[in-house]
């Protein structure tokens, strides 16, 4: 099949277009392949390279909420924003006044590392994480809702299963991490096959010009770049003993962040 070529004039096939997305998103993906996921995965981690990891992976977490209700906002039909309210409300946890839901779980994986919801919320980020989270925010709440779920979708939540079912027997095996703290992960093997099926769904719709189809392609490239930037930092400080500066939320960044200041 080849490669998506921008010079290209006549706009892919539907089918044809969707499978070059899942191609790119499969290849040299850094949240399968990249040497910093490969020594997680094997048990090189020191716990507190591991407290790292999570501190700076709990800022993209947190972000879905966000990245949703921008896709609604960007959806130019009342059908489809009804799907993606779907998705926002399981991000949620339903409508419950309670603080459950996705990020709510990801929480479970920090208190299993012995770190507290305000050591998350509060983190000092690398240059990298702040880079990461930016690219993904502006994606998410600047651009067409086709290039956000690609991003979103096929390059997040249909890579969420397998970077799950990757991670999940590793952190119990090398790290000793009870099944209770790992209810993110164990939650995203299931549910992400789901709205990744409703994120290509969409995708497919609106990517029939060749216009939007090169929007949606540099989507997934820029998407690629920030994953593979927020690796680089931790490995940079985890295994090349490079001094990279922190930047702590609460004080260099703001409360609301990654919201900019109010």
């Amino acid at each position: 099949m080849g490669r998506f070529h921008f010079q290209r004039v006549e706009p892919y096939g539907p089918e044809e277009f969707l499978q070059l997305l899942r191609d790119e998103a499969l290849h040299k993906n850094a949240r399968l392949e990249h040497p910093y996921v490969k020594k997680m995965v094997g048990g090189e981690l020191s716990r507190e390279q591991l407290r790292d990891y999570a501190k700076q992976d709990y800022q993209l977490k947190k972000c879905p909420s966000w990245w949703v209700a921008a896709r609604i906002l960007n959806t130019p039909s009342i059908a489809d924003q009804k799907i993606i309210a779907k998705t926002f409300i399981e991000e949620m946890g339903g409508t419950d006044p309670r603080f459950t839901g996705h990020q709510a779980m990801y929480l479970e994986f920090g208190k299993a590392l012995d770190l507290s919801e305000d050591e998350l919320e509060h983190a000092e980020l690398l240059p990298s994480t702040i880079l990461a989270v930016a690219t993904l925010m502006e994606i998410n709440r600047h651009r067409s809702v086709a290039e956000a779920l690609a991003s979103g979708s096929i390059m997040g939540e249909t890579i969420n299963v397998s970077v799950a079912k990757m991670l999940l027997p590793a952190f119990e095996k090398h790290y000793r991490i009870p099944r209770a703290g790992l209810v993110w992960f164990m939650e995203h093997v299931e549910a992400d096959q789901e709205h990744g099926g409703m994120g290509e769904a969409i995708v497919k719709k609106y990517a029939t010009s060749k216009d939007m189809q090169n929007k949606i392609w540099d989507c997934i490239i820029r998407t690629k770049a920030a994953w593979w930037i927020f690796f680089d930092g931790l490995y940079s400080v985890a295994f090349s003993g490079i001094p990279l500066p922190r930047y702590t939320v609460g004080e260099d960044l703001p409360e609301c962040y990654p919201l900019e200041p109010f």
